[in-house]
């Protein structure tokens, strides 16, 4: 059902947040249904910066798939 699925999204985007902050990057959950994701606070960045956030990205979602 939606509401299953809307909790397992919420879920899922809760441990991409706690996996980023594991990493050392702030983000928090947004929308309706707290399963979006969004990058606080806004940041004014270098490449070098986009390199790192993405990393960690990568690193919190693969742990999430587990």
């Amino acid at each position: 059902s939606e509401g299953t699925a809307a909790t397992v999204r919420r879920s899922m985007a809760l441990d991409v947040v706690n996996a980023m902050r594991d990493d050392g990057v702030l983000i928090s959950t947004t929308g309706a249904n707290e399963d979006s994701l969004k990058v606080r606070p806004p940041l004014v960045c270098q490449a070098e910066h986009v390199d790192l956030f993405l990393a960690a990205m990568e690193r919190a979602l693969v742990k999430v798939a587990g």
